[in-house]
């Protein structure tokens, strides 16, 4: 079978076919729920709608550190279908707003500041980053991206100094990655190729903090699409925003970014934690909850309807350096299910899945 019909069936199922082929097993599971659980003893002077999850694992690294935490959120219940309202989401973070921190400890000395004042533009960093996609099911080639950086600013400011930035990440060459879920077509290369020309860019203030993503895809093949999309997402969560202050082991902070998941606009809440400092390089430890902002998914031919509940977590790694614009390393995974109903059969809830896992690596 061509890649490409390969391809086509992946996308099929997750946007259609793929609700049928895992709704018995999803009819055995609970539907996914963000139901806070109760409240801790600790609390905050900033309160984000943020899940209590995220609140409860700040809670705690700041009993571990000894230390009171001036930003473990869990005063604002979040929603339990896991979909805020845009009202909701403007107090939280405004449209067009960076990314914001909200600290909850400094950590153990020696400590040290992440992040630079003004990052300029020019050249931007360049690497590797290799991709999987899952959707339901279906499991998409492995691959590899080859990405070359370059940062601009933005337009429409009134200054340069006022500017947002841009960071254009171009695939200069994709290909196939070593390990792959299964065995791939001869004309599997050549289908993958045809990202060359493909394109990211992340909007983010002069210090780095996300703003926005966005990707475009090059070549004829639209079912690759779901693997620029995710790529997008990858760089988009490995893109910290940093205290002002600095930081050492121990130390945990939330980050608050607007971003967009499977094309859906969502609030992204973060908690970073500082896990070892060797050197002038620090890993990262990162939790990510989402909430969707809208009762309906962008996918293309999906007949009306209603997103009854959504969950979207993630796990992953970031190392960076003393005084880097952006990581060194970082290592994502990211899963996304919704119970979707169709207008026309309201009381039917069919389930809509994938997962995405990323490894990035870039050079000093």
């Amino acid at each position: 079978m061509l890649l490409r019909q390969r391809l086509a069936r992946a996308a099929r199922l997750l946007l259609l076919a793929a609700l049928a082929s895992s709704w018995i097993a999803c009819r055995s599971e609970e539907p996914p729920s963000a139901a806070p659980e109760k409240e801790g003893a600790e609390t905050a002077e900033k309160k984000p709608a943020v899940d209590q999850k995220i609140a409860n694992a700040m809670a705690a690294a700041a009993r571990e550190s000894a230390q009171p935490s001036a930003g473990a959120a869990g005063g604002v219940a979040p929603p339990p279908d896991g979909i805020m309202t845009e009202e909701a989401a403007a107090k939280e973070l405004p449209v067009g707003a960076a990314a914001t921190v909200v600290l909850g400890g400094e950590g153990a000395s020696p400590r040290v500041k992440l992040g630079i004042d003004r990052i300029v533009p020019g050249a931007g960093p360049s690497g590797k980053l290799e991709i999987s996609y899952r959707s339901g099911a279906s499991v998409m080639p492995t691959i590899e991206l080859e990405l070359r950086g370059k940062i601009s600013a933005a337009e429409g400011a009134a200054s340069p100094e006022q500017a947002a930035l841009v960071t254009r990440f171009a695939v200069s060459k994709a290909r196939p990655a070593g390990q792959q879920p299964g065995r791939l077509p001869e004309n599997a290369r050549a289908e993958i190729a045809k990202l060359d020309g493909s394109s990211i860019d992340l909007l983010t203030s002069q210090k780095g903090a996300l703003i926005a993503s966005r990707h475009q895809l090059a070549g004829n093949n639209p079912e690759l699409e779901p693997l620029v999309m995710g790529s997008a997402e990858a760089l988009a969560g490995a893109f910290l925003a940093y205290p002002d202050v600095p930081v050492g082991v121990g130390a945990f902070w939330m980050v608050k970014s607007r971003e967009t998941l499977n094309g859906a606009s969502v609030l992204a809440y973060r908690m970073v934690r500082v896990t070892e400092l060797t050197g002038e390089t620090l890993k990262l430890s990162v939790s990510t909850r989402r909430y969707l902002l809208s009762e309906t998914l962008p996918l293309a031919g999906f007949p009306p309807h209603r997103v009854r509940q959504f969950q979207s977590e993630g796990e992953g790694s970031v190392s960076v350096r003393v005084g880097a614009a952006h990581p060194e390393l970082a290592d994502i995974q990211d899963t996304f299910v919704a119970l979707v109903s169709p207008n026309d059969r309201p009381t039917q809830a069919m389930p809509i899945q994938s997962e995405v896992k990323a490894k990035i690596a870039f050079a000093r």
